[in-house]
């Protein structure tokens, strides 16, 4: 009986042994991490799993306090939590990080049972697994962090930026949409294209985002809105390899848009100052004269509508013109007759500032044409002046936001001042050819006539260009005593006179603020200086001064080795009188004082003569002009 027994106790330790060897090796080569510590808080086993986890060797921290595993600053909280398995607490899923052997710090989820005694009631060990999490971890913060940044890009970003899904139903939408709505996001978020824009709009849109869905391909449109302008980038998001959703960003456009419409807009007004400025000078007839600026002003773009009057001696309306009106200016023509003039008519008279008028329907209410203007913006009024005369007004219609640009106002002031030059100018041209009528039976009246008249053309340069008062008078002055040097007749010397004493006439159509400018010039600034000797020329052209004074004037820019302009003339091909000015046109400049510069002096225009002769210059003519200064003690 006693053997029996023994036998069947040594059984039982035997099959003990081999289940405690199993569950060691079971634990041992578990794939997951796995340490087993006692009350006393030593490791009593740490598998192979742990050891790769921790970069430890079980033979290493068995019977060793479980601190070493955890930094510094981790330690006090990771220890609190290990002391309460002590007591019979168990954890599921806790999170506790532990410091590698090569320093790098490693987050594990853990779980725990504790380990009773034979008589079940004394813990006397904890058995806990982990699970490495450091780059679900990493991957959940950085999941995170992107949707803070998303979240972020969406309530700041200064573009709209949209999701939609294959419905077609705004999803996600940045916040600035709130404010394009006037609704909260909640009150947007599923609505479809239809819900939100108008119908036409919204048409558009979706089949534009049916377009992407289907063909999986990028588009930019550009849409309209509320008066705004807006572009749109939109493409396909794949899922899958398939479009499932679409998103894309939209850019409010109207600032671009109004910017380049502003250049256009410009250019335009500018293309139109000079259409005006060569009609003040080939037209005789003041009322063919404000028809042919009015159309100028509008068939260019530049204004929408545009008309002037013209007062006589007693400040009536005397004749009247008007351009992209038609028949809804009848009704002013009646009131004209009347002896009325407009509200901005009448205070334009008394200012010489451009008077404004923003909104010609609430201001203008006795005005025929304020629905008109006020179709198409707001309106500029300006009299035209010159030298304390005053001839009229003259006034247009233009897009609202340009009205009140300084810019604006000076370009349209700019123009009111040509015309009134071009009044003055014929004016001028009329008694200048009841001059010419009666000198016809006078030799020598016909020449003070004709004297008047380049006196008057020069003075015409002069009150556009005052910076180079004087210019024209100093060139002939110089040019007279180079043809006397070289011994040439006295008509052709006559006719030098006559064509330096006006050859920057061409210079009436350039704007006022290019000639009178203080810094270098532009190419485009300087493409349009170098038309003046072709407008000069166009000016002269119909003119008998019974010698080539048209070609000369052409002519005085070109140089001997076909460097000047407007033709690129070489050598011969030029006039000698055209030399002998270009020459004179030199010295003079250069030693005089410009706006962009001051005079450089007589030494240094000699010597560039000198230096080019030859070359630019014609070598008998240099050699003259040199003459006259060195040894004839000439001065201007």
């Amino acid at each position: 009986m006693l053997e029996n027994n023994i036998t069947k106790r040594k059984q039982a330790e035997e099959e003990l042994s081999e289940t405690k060897e199993y569950l060691e090796n079971l634990i041992k080569y578990a794939n997951a991490p796995i340490i087993v510590w006692d009350p006393t808080l030593s490791i009593t086993l740490f598998n192979r799993a742990f050891e790769h986890l921790s970069g430890y060797k079980a033979s290493e921290v068995i019977g060793k306090k479980i601190n070493f595993l955890f930094s510094k600053n981790k330690m006090e909280g990771a220890l609190e939590q290990i002391q309460k398995t002590a007591s019979g607490e168990r954890w599921e899923s806790i999170e506790i990080e532990i410091k590698r052997k090569d320093g790098q710090s490693r987050i594990v989820l853990w779980n725990s049972a504790y380990i009773l005694d034979a008589e079940k009631k004394n813990i006397i060990a904890t058995i806990a697994q982990g699970q490495d999490i450091t780059e679900r971890k990493q991957a959940e913060d950085e999941l995170q962090e992107s949707n803070v940044i998303f979240k972020e890009f969406m309530e700041n970003s200064p573009n709209y930026v949209f999701f939609k899904n294959d419905k077609i139903q705004a999803i996600r939408l940045s916040r600035n949409y709130e404010k394009m709505f006037g609704k909260p996001m909640h009150k947007l978020l599923g609505k479809t294209m239809d819900d939100l824009f108008p119908s036409n709009l919204a048409k558009s849109m979706i089949a534009d985002d049916l377009r992407i869905l289907n063909e999986g391909k990028q588009i930019t449109v550009e849409e309209e809105l509320n008066g705004r302008f807006y572009t749109t980038i939109k493409f396909p998001i794949l899922i899958k390899g398939k479009p499932r959703y679409l998103a894309g960003y939209t850019i409010d456009i109207t600032e671009r848009r109004q910017a380049e419409e502003r250049i256009k807009h410009l250019n335009l007004v500018l293309c139109a100052i000079r259409n005006v400025n060569q009609l003040i000078f080939q037209e005789n007839d003041r009322e063919r004269l404000i028809k042919g600026v009015c159309n100028s002003l509008t068939e260019t773009s530049g204004y929408y509508h545009s008309w002037i009057v013209l007062l006589d001696n007693e400040g009536k309306v005397d004749i009247h013109a008007e351009a992209g009106l038609g028949k809804a200016f009848l009704p002013m023509v009646a009131q004209f007759m009347e002896g009325k003039l407009t509200a901005c008519g009448q205070k334009a008279l008394k200012q010489e500032d451009v008077t404004i008028i923003e909104d010609p329907l609430s201001t203008c209410t006795d005005c025929p044409l304020a629905q008109v203007c006020s179709d198409k913006g707001s309106v500029m009024t300006v009299r035209l002046e010159r030298e304390e005369n005053i001839y009229g007004v003259m006034s247009v219609s233009i897009p609202a936001h340009f009205v009140t640009e300084k810019e604006e106002q000076a370009l349209f002031m700019e123009i009111a001042k040509d015309i009134s030059l071009g009044l003055h100018s014929i004016e001028m041209r009329k008694k200048m050819n009841e001059q010419t009528h009666e000198l016809q039976q006078n030799y020598q009246r016909t020449k003070r006539a004709m004297d008047d008249t380049i006196e008057t053309m020069s003075k015409i340069v002069e009150a556009k260009d005052p910076y180079t008062s004087g210019h024209q008078k100093r060139v002939s002055h110089l040019a007279v005593a180079i043809s006397k040097e070289l011994n040439l007749p006295q008509e052709q010397v006559e006719g030098i006179r006559t064509a330096s004493l006006i050859h920057d006439i061409g210079k009436i159509s350039i704007p006022t603020e290019i000639l009178s400018k203080s810094t270098v010039l532009s190419d485009i600034e300087f493409s349009l200086i170098k038309e003046h000797s072709q407008i000069g020329y166009d000016i002269l052209k119909s003119i008998d001064f019974s010698y080539p004074v048209a070609e000369i004037v052409l002519q005085h820019h070109e140089r001997l080795n076909g460097s000047g302009y407007p033709n690129k003339l070489k050598g011969d091909k030029i006039l000698l009188e055209a030399k002998i000015i270009g020459i004179a046109d030199v010295v003079e400049a250069m030693s005089s004082h410009r706006p962009y510069r001051p005079a450089l002096g007589i030494d240094a225009a000699l010597e560039e003569i000198s230096k080019n002769k030859g070359i630019l210059y014609d070598p008998k003519v240099v050699d003259a002009c040199i003459k006259l200064f060195k040894e004839k003690g000439f001065k201007f």
